[in-house]
């Protein structure tokens, strides 16, 4: 191809697929392989401002700093501002139990999610071209995404843009020999290690051998599986409209509706995957909504769903370095962690109207001991029920009220030195009670919704 030609193509493809628009700032993704090169040469010589990136992932020993001082003089030689950072891309995929793949990529957008910000740039162009696209396919029908990823590669994600996807491999180094641009040739892309290259280098020239337009065809079959999962995503957004709720920062998926669809798996799966539920992850839901198991879990990186008596709930993953406790001194009128509740103390007893809310607690002040704890249940907790002479398990009151499990998580307690005197918006505990021989009453009155319901 005439390397006009292709600049032409380029800025037209970079238009019409990336929503580039003239005078915005691009972040170049740059290895210092072909595409990366190429990519950020016909950024130039269109007379787009850009910026380059430079990740150096240690991974190769002397050849990864190589690609990194080869960079930084084609940068300077072309007066282009480059950013570079090295990573401990081995200590990153231990500490977080991933790959090394996916370490890599981790790192390397939230870098460029940095940059993007500090220097207010407003596109990450990476070199990604139609044969990435083809080796995406396999890695995605490899690991059962579904047909959301079955048509490759998008040409615009977030703030990630694509404009090599309309061009092959072998357009883009026959650009750099035209242009006389010379660039760095990754050794481990020749080595059958990783998933990526073994379909590279050995399942589509497989392919190739019995159909020699394989490529074109993939990429043809691609683009239909794009228009159907366009349609899909489409389905699935109205069926939604009825089958999920939002409510703070989970999600409800109403089990009614979802016992409607012959398909239940189709529908969990579109809905789920987007939260890193896989295939067989989803099958397990199914067979827990089928077979009315309430109370079981199911975990994805940074999400988990249980199962509940009437919804599937979807909730962040919590850390577990989350405070436990929260503490009240004897000078404090109002707190607003964990809860928000105001406290009113010295309350005459005999001037006190005796409030029936759910979301009040009072108790004899003179029982109260400081400082109070507010703190979750944990197993073996006990207290006695307003009105009950005998201790009661938190797990059994618990069952009693028909708590679901994302209700028993839900709830805050308050404590006075050891003992469990409110489980906030349920019920007091009758040792602290106002009597007769009460003189003062404290107040608490719960101004945010820190019950269940």
């Amino acid at each position: 191809m005439d390397k006009f030609v292709m600049e032409d193509q380029f800025v037209k493809y970079l238009n019409s697929h990336c929503g580039f628009k003239r005078g915005e700032k691009v972040l170049v993704a740059l290895s210092g392989g072909a595409d990366s090169i190429a990519l950020l040469h016909l950024f130039k010589v269109n007379g787009i401002e850009i910026f380059a990136a430079h990740c150096n992932f240690n991974l190769r020993g002397d050849e990864s700093d190589g690609d990194e001082d080869y960079v930084r003089d084609f940068c300077k030689s072309w007066d282009i501002e480059l950013f570079v950072k090295s990573f401990d891309t081995v200590g990153y995929s231990s500490e977080k139990g991933i790959s090394i793949e996916m370490a890599a990529r981790d790192l390397r957008y939230a870098w460029f999610d940095d940059l993007l910000e500090q220097h207010e740039i407003d596109w990450v162009a990476t070199g990604h071209h139609k044969d990435d696209s083809i080796e995406t396919f396999f890695l995605n029908l490899l690991r059962g995404t579904g047909v959301r990823g079955l048509s490759g590669i998008k040409p615009l994600t977030g703030k990630v843009i694509r404009p090599l996807l309309g061009f092959s491999r072998d357009m883009i180094e026959d650009y750099c020999q035209l242009n006389h641009l010379n660039y760095r040739t990754d050794s481990s892309n020749l080595e059958s290690v990783y998933t990526r290259n073994k379909i590279r280098n050995e399942i589509i020239p497989l392919f190739e051998q019995i159909n020699p337009s394989f490529k074109e065809t993939m990429l043809m079959n691609m683009a239909h599986v794009g228009q159907v999962n366009e349609f899909l995503s489409n389905t699935v957004e109205d069926i939604k409209q009825n089958l999920v709720v939002e409510q703070d920062d989970s999600l409800l998926i109403s089990l009614r509706h979802v016992n409607e669809f012959k398909d239940k798996k189709l529908v969990l799966f579109e809905i789920l995957h987007p939260y890193g539920f896989n295939s067989s992850t989803v099958s397990e839901v199914v067979e827990a909504v089928e077979q009315d198991v309430s109370g079981k879990q199911f975990f994805a990186n940074e999400y988990r769903l249980i199962k509940d008596r009437h919804n599937l709930i979807l909730l962040p993953v919590k850390d577990e370095e989350e405070e436990k406790c929260f503490y009240i001194s004897r000078e404090e009128a109002e707190v607003t962690a964990p809860v928000a509740l105001v406290i009113e103390k010295n309350l005459e007893k005999d001037n006190y109207v005796i409030e029936k809310s759910r979301f009040v607690g009072q108790f004899d002040e003179e029982l109260i001991e400081y400082p109070l704890t507010i703190r979750k249940w944990e197993q073996g907790d006990t207290f006695r029920p307003l009105g009950m002479k005998n201790f009661k398990k938190l797990s059994d009151f618990f069952i009693d009220q028909k708590f679901s499990l994302k209700d028993k998580e839900d709830v805050w307690l308050l404590l006075s030195g050891n003992d469990i005197i409110w489980i906030m918006g349920h019920r007091t505990d009758d040792r602290y009670k106002i009597t007769e021989k009460t003189k003062r009453v404290i107040k608490f009155t719960l101004r945010s919704k820190a019950v269940p319901w």
